[in-house]
């Protein structure tokens, strides 16, 4: 079974294997680790009913300053020869699939873990030095409390490594200060051409330009034409050199002087040695702790993810998705039509990037829930434009996902939604929604045969909705019902459908 989310039903990249003897889930576990599933290497291993041993970090240890050519096998291989492994994985990045240099080996016990780091903790592996600790929670760790590195943006592009040290040295004693300096990755933007005095619009714009060319027609040709000045658009053969980037690092030798430091130096203000034109005098400088990569966008991502969650609960019931409206239709037009049931924060009819066109639906948000709640009981259907529009609650994505999810779950079942007939397998009667149960348990008939399709009105002619034959209709629900044993049509022997052992009949008059 493939674990999956219970709203949008997609995979969680887990799964569940039950074997009915434990000697075939040794042999899978032995055989199938770490084998390709789809262009990515499966793990294996036993499933662990009891979460307090997977959480209490007993056995695990952390890996790192690992060669990119070692995977999740080479990896197991290595460490399985001090005992049990539970789990084994090497970390690699989710786009490019390249190992990120460090992995997590869980052994079931604690003495088989600290034989691994006795035996290859400083051990070459691959021509590299491997280094293999014991596992910490990252809020375990000493450099999340203790740390010393400071990052610092905004930087004056005159500064080099010995003025950040001056500023910074003030503070603590600094191991290290260093700018940042390299090639930039942005152009400059080229300046506008002045426009000639000769092209300016004025009244008397073309009677100068007229005359410019009557002075230079009475003019001599000169013998050699004047040279053009085309140094602008000229490509500069000159090497781009490296320059200050405006950020850099300074680490101190103490954390209370890297956290005074940035206390201190954060949003102050330095001044900008020749300014250009349109860049600021002054500088604010931002001062940080200095962070990885991943741990910064982790934080950033629980930021927006908040902020998400407090907009959708501030929202929540008072917002109205309006569709169906007319292309003509403005924000201020939707505004006017649903302003007489409440207060309006905000109305607005979505449109494409490019051309403005309306997308057919708009927003509108009340104040309160009761004032949504009527909008939508008197203005749902309501003609705007010629045209009824269809109000209802604003949901999320997800939500409505779901929700369409578990209606068409619902296709095919008995009592699902109208004007659906279920597709039954061979040699049983489908199933129509609200049909009794008695039908569905009807027995075979005499002949053996069980009906494989439902019988129409129209199959079943006859004067005047008379049943000629087939399948009489049941009273008050007009589905055809099997009568086994009852039909006397042509060509029928009573009990028995025409095929193969039926007696043949002639032809009307026939002897």
């Amino acid at each position: 079974r493939v674990a999956r989310a219970a709203a949008p039903r997609r995979s969680l990249g887990y799964a569940y294997v039950n074997f009915h003897n434990v000697a075939d889930a040794e042999r899978a576990l032995d055989t199938m680790n770490y084998t390709m599933i789809k262009t990515k290497p499966c793990r294996i291993m036993w499933s662990q009913r009891d979460p307090s041993l997977r959480k209490s970090g007993v056995g695990n240890i952390f890996v790192k300053n690992l060669h990119e050519s070692i995977d999740n096998k080479q990896l197991y291989d290595t460490f399985s020869l001090f005992g049990n492994i539970l789990s084994c994985k090497v970390v690699a990045d989710p786009e490019s699939s390249v190992s990120k240099g460090y992995g997590y080996v869980h052994y079931e016990t604690a003495e088989a873990a600290e034989a691994a780091i006795d035996k290859l903790n400083g051990m070459l592996i691959e021509g590299l030095e491997v280094q293999v600790i014991n596992f910490m929670r990252r809020h375990e760790r000493p450099d999340q409390a203790s740390w010393t590195n400071c990052f610092i943006k905004n930087i004056p592009l005159h500064w080099d490594d010995e003025k950040l040290t001056t500023v910074f040295a003030e503070f603590g004693e600094i191991v290290s200060a260093t700018v940042s300096r390299g090639i930039p990755k942005y152009k400059p933007k080229p300046k506008p051409k002045p426009t000639p005095e000769g092209e300016e619009a004025d009244a008397d714009g073309a009677e100068k330009k007229e005359g410019v060319e009557e002075d230079k027609a009475a003019e001599p040709p000169s013998s050699s034409p004047a040279p053009e000045d085309n140094t602008e658009n000229e490509p500069s053969d000159e090497p781009l050199k490296e320059q200050s980037l405006g950020f850099g690092f300074v680490s101190f030798a103490n954390h209370d002087d890297a956290a005074k430091a940035v206390e201190e130096l954060n949003g102050k203000a330095f001044p900008v040695l020749d300014p250009k034109e349109g860049e600021p005098e002054e500088l604010e400088l931002f001062v940080g702790r200095a962070q990885k990569k991943t741990e910064r966008e982790r934080e950033l991502k629980t930021k927006f993810d908040q902020i998400k969650v407090e907009r959708i609960n501030k929202f929540q019931g008072v917002n109205l998705y309006v569709k169906n409206l007319d292309d003509m239709v403005t924000d201020d037009q939707l505004r006017e039509e649903f302003s007489p049931l409440g207060t309006i924060t905000s109305a607005r009819v979505m449109r494409e990037g490019k051309d403005g066109a309306s997308k057919g639906f708009g927003f509108v948000c009340y104040s309160s829930p009761e004032e949504a709640t009527k909008a939508v009981a008197e203005m749902n259907g309501k003609i705007i434009n010629g045209k009824p529009i269809f109000v209802a609650l604003a949901q999320r994505k997800d939500v409505r996902r779901a929700q369409l999810e578990a209606q068409h779950t619902q296709l095919g079942r008995p009592g699902g939604m109208p004007g659906r007939v279920a597709v039954a397998p061979m040699g049983q009667v489908p199933m129509y929604p609200g049909m009794p149960y008695a039908m569905l348990q009807s027995p075979r008939g005499p002949g053996g045969m069980q009906p494989q399709y439902p019988m129409m009105h129209a199959m079943m002619g006859g004067p005047r909705g008379q049943p000629r034959g087939g399948y009489p209709v049941m009273a008050g629900r007009g589905y055809p019902m099997p009568a086994y044993g009852q039909v006397q049509a042509r060509g029928v022997v009573q009990g028995r459908v025409p095929g193969r052992g039926a007696p043949r009949r002639g032809p009307p008059g026939g002897g």
